[in-house]
């Protein structure tokens, strides 16, 4: 028979009412409160008894304080005195219990309990989450951005498209608990000093809990989209716990050991500060030594060596190919990178010839987006239509655009072709429906070979 248990405790730090009733049951099964958790509290066997629990807050507590304070042990005297007997200490927050179920309550005055809880909330709620809803802000700020640089790569890409709803869950949560601090400090301010009725705490823990979860969820279809970010995933989330762990073992080490709260604090803050360090050091080394690649399209199935340098051959299925074109031989890496989310899908392929070939062999490049998301159709194309800009540099126009072209010959919506310089390239934007494609040709394509291309990829 185990001695102690662990349960799970869906109620807010700060809900009193929920917390001391949770303990008095415990009790009357046999446990006594050992350790508060953020998701977990442990409890020690004891024998069966009603006892009334009191939780109270202490503002001027620390989780990283080697034991009571003097102010602490004031009150502990003074609570002892009416039969309370402090049971745990969990940062700012005290548990006591007593046998007496009459007994006087520890904080009588209203005002003064409010006073308490609020300034309790204030440091443990208020700066934290204020600060992370300014980093959130900062960070989807940068977001957009990258958005707005390029919208087809952002909105495909599965680690930056479901970042931006993953935020706003976690802006709301945050938004939440600040609404929730303003809106009960100002509500039990108010009958405290009207009324002399302490305003119980009870938040809706459940909401935060939820966005949490869908929050969760978005980081799993992100990394879960490529296994190789699944791996990167798991590996950065299992360092991080394991950073987290060892900060609380010194964090607890040093607070055995007496060690004064602000030491407590630089030593535990910094270790997790270095071990992060060291970790992405090590990892990011280990990413590049192995020449794993986070991007990229499939695996290189060879390799061949040119002016003394490696190069990789890649043979990944492309659509169009040079020898649907011409009926040119020769040798090429054929390469695919491909991304894709619930709004957008982004391919480019590239077919390289080796650097061995004639100079003969040519090569051939394109890109296709197709828009799911049939309601960014309009934004998408006149983004794509944008992202080639004649820029002004000393009053000197450099010249780098679409221009339109006939688009009968590709049967397309639209056609463009890229002015680039004082000279027209054989690149070319196509539209049909949904589908965009960019195609470069490193030759002049006949009507012929432009007829070809454009029934390969409307369709593939």
């Amino acid at each position: 028979m185990k001695d102690t248990k662990k349960i799970l405790c869906h109620f807010s730090f700060y809900d009193q009412v929920r917390i001391q009733e949770k303990l008095e049951e415990m009790a009357e099964k046999g446990w006594m409160v050992h350790q508060p958790g953020n998701f977990t509290w442990t409890f020690k066997r004891m024998e069966p008894k009603k006892l009334r629990f009191s939780v109270t807050y202490f503002p001027n507590g620390s989780e990283f304080d080697p034991g009571p304070t003097e102010s602490e042990l004031t009150k502990l005297d003074f609570c002892a005195q009416d039969g309370w007997t402090l049971a745990v200490r969990w940062g700012v927050m005290q548990i006591f219990y007593n046998e007496n179920e009459n007994a006087v309550p520890i904080e009588t005055e209203p005002v003064a309990q409010v006073e308490n809880a609020k300034k309790s909330m204030r440091k443990n709620v208020l700066f934290s989450h204020l600060m992370i809803v300014a980093l959130i802000i900062y960070y989807m700020v940068m977001q957009y951005s990258m958005f707005r640089r390029d919208p087809v790569e952002y909105l495909s890409s599965p680690l930056k498209a479901y970042q931006i709803p993953m935020w706003i869950c976690l802006l709301l949560a945050s938004l939440y608990e600040l609404w929730f601090y303003f809106h009960w400090t100002h509500k039990a301010k108010k009958m405290a000093e009207e009324d002399g009725v302490f305003l119980p705490i009870k938040s809706n823990i459940r909401a935060s809990y939820i966005l949490l979860a869908f929050s969760t969820l978005l980081i799993l279809f992100a990394f879960g989209s490529s296994k190789k970010y699944l791996i990167f995933g798991l590996c950065w989330s299992g360092i991080m716990f394991l950073i987290a762990c060892s900060a609380n073992v010194i964090k607890k080490k040093l607070r055995r050991k007496g060690v004064s709260r602000g030491t407590n604090m630089a030593v535990s803050l910094g270790s997790v500060f270095l071990l992060t360090i060291l970790a992405l050091g090590i990892l990011v080394s280990v990413i590049i030594g192995s020449g794993i690649s986070l991007t990229g399209g499939g695996n290189a199935v060879g390799t061949y060596e040119h002016n003394g340098m490696i190069w990789d051959i890649y043979d990944d299925p492309l659509p169009l190919t040079v020898e649907d074109l011409t009926e040119i031989d020769g040798n090429w890496s054929k390469e695919m990178d491909h991304q894709e989310t619930g709004i957008i899908a982004y391919t480019e392929y590239e077919q390289r010839a080796l650097y061995t070939e004639p100079r003969e062999v040519p090569n051939l490049s394109y890109a296709i987006i197709d828009i799911k998301a049939t309601f960014l159709r309009d934004y998408i194309r006149q983004a794509v239509l944008n992202s080639r800009q004649d820029e002004v540099h000393d009053g000197f126009v450099f010249t780098d655009h679409y221009e339109p072209v006939d688009a009968t010959i590709w049967d397309a919506d639209e056609a463009y072709q890229v002015h680039w310089s004082d000279s027209v390239l054989d690149t070319y934007l196509l539209f049909w429906d949904n589908r965009i494609v960019e195609i470069k040709f490193y030759w002049e394509p006949t009507v012929e070979q432009i007829a070809t291309a454009a029934e390969i990829l409307s369709q593939s």
